[in-house]
């Protein structure tokens, strides 16, 4: 249920927290959190079309097979089914050896991604992983061709006995890795694997280097290249931002809260807040809240039609300011709300004379710290953890202070 719409005056200009353009022109880039990412290898880390074209096309002439059927079909699928397919009357077992043999051993026209090398190395030993549906003698070349570490879990076409677009491959590249489908996040280019990983349980992320954008629909955030991909190590976490799922604007009106805010804040707040599985009960109430306003301020941002979808705490502790307990409509994460309050938080203290901000998380959120210093907060010391509310399973936990200078 939506929040009802509140109503108060407009803060003095002196004291706005906003920009004279209150329109915020933003993209929405999907979030991810996972364990570890399986990679696709052809058409992923290395672009290898007109070398698999070339091969497929050589194979069909002396076949007699109609080489355009091939191509509708061979991206991301094995060697040896594509043969099935097209050829049941030859022996494709063998086949498939002759051709992989021909590609392993010619890499013309064979190029590393741009920006592979960089990602992957970027990423721990064991948190990565490629799953292929080439061979072993295929890929391994590939890899070493294009300046591309082996990684320590390869799955193959030889490791597999059901291939894409069946979820096999990706469940023995989770296994190992020593993660559920579920924790892992697969990179894509073609339908057929973008298909097999969903349906082992996975999140994919489609680049679109041998299909259109428009064609890989199926996956849940699309990318034209490894440009739109940031990946950081977030504790036990990879944090994963990845491109563009949709732009839109949204008409973000800021205000300071009054006390006939709060039962309009709370659900909110505690919307928001309903990822920290280890608060026994709800983050806030109406109660807490007051108390707070009274040593500090809360910003509160509405859209076009007045619904409350962000909210942040702040506070001036002398010359420096501090916020806290930022809130963001779940329906709204990573459309840039919650950018645009910390910036409303800094200008506030800004104009209340703070030449720093700082802020704290608990070590029990560490995707979070990647995600402030992004905004260019750094760690800056850590407090003991005194929880003001009923917890669960939180010892040694510790809060961790985030600068910036204004």
């Amino acid at each position: 249920m939506r929040p009802a719409r509140t109503v108060c005056k407009s803060l003095p200009s002196s004291e706005s927290v906003a920009d004279p353009d209150s329109v915020v022109h933003n993209i929405r880039m999907p979030v991810f959190f996972c364990s570890a990412i399986l990679f696709d290898l052809d058409g992923v880390l290395v672009d290898s079309t007109r070398a698999v074209d070339r091969e497929w096309r050589d194979w069909a002439r002396r076949k007699g097979v109609d080489g355009d059927a091939i191509m509708a079909i061979a991206h991301g699928v094995r060697t040896l089914d594509v043969i099935r397919r097209v050829a049941p009357h030859l022996d494709a077992e063998a086949e498939a050896q002759e051709i992989e043999r021909e590609e392993a051993g010619d890499q013309r026209g064979v190029r590393v991604m741009p920006g592979a090398v960089a990602l992957v190395e970027s990423i721990p030993r064991g948190r990565w992983g490629v799953v292929t549906s080439g061979s072993r003698l295929l890929a391994t070349a590939r890899l070493q061709f294009c300046g591309l570490p082996v990684p320590e879990v390869l799955i193959t076409s030889d490791d597999v006995t059901n291939g894409k677009p069946d979820p096999e491959p990706y469940l023995k590249g989770a296994a190992g890795l020593g993660i559920s489908a579920a924790d892992g996040l697969a990179m894509e280019d073609a339908p057929a694997g973008i298909q097999a990983a969903s349906a082992g349980g996975m999140k994919v992320i489609g680049i679109a280097s041998t299909y259109a954008m428009s064609e890989l629909k199926m996956a849940d955030a699309v990318i034209k290249g490894f440009e739109e991909l940031s990946v950081e190590v977030a504790g036990r976490q990879l944090l994963v931002l990845a491109g563009r799922l949709l732009s839109r604007k949204i008409s973000l009106t800021l205000r300071r809260a009054s006390a006939a805010d709060c039962g309009a804040m709370v659900p909110l707040i505690n919307s928001a807040f309903a990822i920290e599985k280890f608060l026994a009960g709800e983050r806030t109430d109406e109660q807490q809240l007051k108390q707070m306003m009274q040593k500090g301020e809360f910003l509160l941002g509405s859209d076009d039609s007045g619904r409350l979808v962000a909210s942040v705490y702040v506070e001036v502790r002398g010359a420096r300011g501090y916020f806290g307990m930022l809130s963001v409509d779940p329906g709204e994460q990573g459309s840039g709300l919650g950018r645009k309050m910390v910036e409303a938080a800094e200008a506030y203290c800004r104009a209340k004379g703070c030449r720093a901000m700082d802020l704290t998380v608990l070590s029990l959120r560490p995707e979070l710290p990647p995600l402030y210093r992004k905004l260019g907060y750094a760690e800056s010391g850590v407090e003991e953890f005194r929880p003001g509310r009923a917890f669960q399973g939180v010892d040694g936990c510790h809060c961790i202070v985030m600068s910036k200078e204004l």
